[in-house]
């Protein structure tokens, strides 16, 4: 439904999250939060003024689940209540490997006999996928179409990114299968191999020495036809998510001299260099790159107020002090594991808003019932933050005083 497909991250989650529960037997549960306010996109959300709590179930009552094991099959069959018989429908996954089994659950309950069929990654199938069978697919093909409570003459298939790719196979090559649905799946056989008796179809693969990254200059270059201002002049420039992606800050840089606000977000940048020319720059924002360190910040550090490098491989804090001016800083989903390079953090005189959801220091605290211990702690350690992952910040001498302002209206209005 459109309330969950068209949901993006917020400021302090992990991106490129897919809503997919573990398990077929439990329901899935979204926390749905209406915040104060309007929040464009990457700022942080406004105080919660409603809440409430959906469930989505993969299995009606009634739908049976059974773990298969024919042959050289493995899977698991969902039939639906009643005695049938029922549409038979084969279901595949894409190269994530592994047996999933919530779509076949949804198919079920809705009336179709469902294989949920894995085909690498999986109790005694192949580890990786190297090379594959049609064979084994045919043997499923035929397992679902003879099965009593399966309705002829032929089944379905349907696939999802490689999955979508076999299940074009099979109703190319295999008379059992009579109709497909093909999500996300390329028109040709990639990546592995697809053999069927002296048949192959030789997978084809990409080759990433031919791929030829974007230079900034090529980026500002973009930029400046699209928006047609000379980025030389620009206060704000946005070079995020280019396509190929940019992979390295290079000298082009030293350009934008007027810059106040810079976006490299969605690239693949490893490392941060050249900012020495930028001496207005007061946001930086480098979310979901490569990024493994906070060398080379030190040339802003006399305006730089706010830092957004979520969803990166940074592990250490060395040489964040240097930034005097930083009020906020954004780095989710980094690799911070140690109170040691946390505190570094209260070297920052000015910091007062900090999102570190998602690094593992802060993952050992991520259940509700310890998210008070993680801002208690966090904040005992750099007791000058106002704002915690999107959490307002209330120190106990600000709790007593209210408390005492309370009493106090109290006693006047009995007086």
């Amino acid at each position: 439904m459109g309330l969950f497909w068209s949901l993006a991250p917020a400021a302090m989650e992990r991106p490129y999250q897919r809503l997919v529960p573990r398990s077929t037997d439990a329901p899935m549960k979204v926390e749905v939060l209406v915040h104060q306010g309007h929040s464009p996109p990457g700022a942080m959300p406004g105080p919660v003024v409603a809440k409430t709590e959906v469930e989505r179930w993969f299995m009606a009552p009634g739908v049976r689940r059974i773990r298969l094991k024919e042959g050289v099959v493995r899977g698991s069959l969902f039939l639906p209540p009643g005695d049938g018989p029922f549409p038979g429908v084969i279901d595949m996954y894409g190269d994530e490997g592994g047996l999933i089994e919530l779509r076949s659950g949804l198919l079920a309950t809705r009336g179709f006999a469902a294989l949920s069929l894995p085909y690498f990654d999986f109790e005694d199938l192949p580890k990786v996928m190297k090379e594959l069978k049609l064979e084994y697919f045919e043997e499923a093909a035929r397992f679902l179409q003879r099965h009593p409570k399966v309705k002829g003459p032929g089944v379905g298939v349907i696939g999802t990114g490689k999955g979508a790719e076999l299940a074009l196979s099979m109703i190319t090559f295999l008379p059992e299968v009579v109709a497909a649905v093909s999500i996300s799946g390329c028109s040709s056989n990639t990546v592995a191999d697809l053999h069927y008796g002296e048949m192959t179809l030789p997978g084809l693969r990409f080759d990433m020495n031919k791929a030829k990254a974007t230079t900034i200059k090529e980026a500002l270059a973009k930029w400046e036809e699209k928006n047609g201002q000379k980025a030389s002049e620009a206060k704000e420039v946005k070079l995020y998510g280019q396509v190929p992606p940019v992979e390295k800050m290079d000298e082009s840089l030293s350009t934008l001299v007027n810059c106040e606000k810079l976006s490299l977000s969605t690239n693949c940048i490893e490392r941060i260099a050249n900012l020495n020319n930028l001496k207005n720059l007061r946001i930086l924002s480098l979310g979901r790159n490569n990024i493994k360190n906070l060398n080379g910040l030190e040339a802003v550090a006399d305006t730089l107020e706010e830092l957004w490098i979520s969803y990166n491989l940074i592990e250490k804090l060395r040489g964040i002090r240097v930034m005097r001016k930083l009020k906020v800083l954004y780095m989710s989903n980094n690799l911070v594991k140690d109170w040691a390079e946390f505190v570094r953090l209260a070297e920052l005189p000015l910091l007062e808003d900090l999102v570190f959801v998602g690094n593992p220091l802060q993952e050992k605290y991520a259940s509700s019932d310890q998210k008070n211990s993680w801002i208690e702690e966090a904040t005992k350690r750099v007791p000058k933050l106002k704002k915690l992952d999107g959490t307002l910040v209330v120190k106990e001498e600000e709790e007593e005083g209210a408390e005492g302002a309370e009493g106090g209206e109290g006693g006047e209005g009995a007086n």
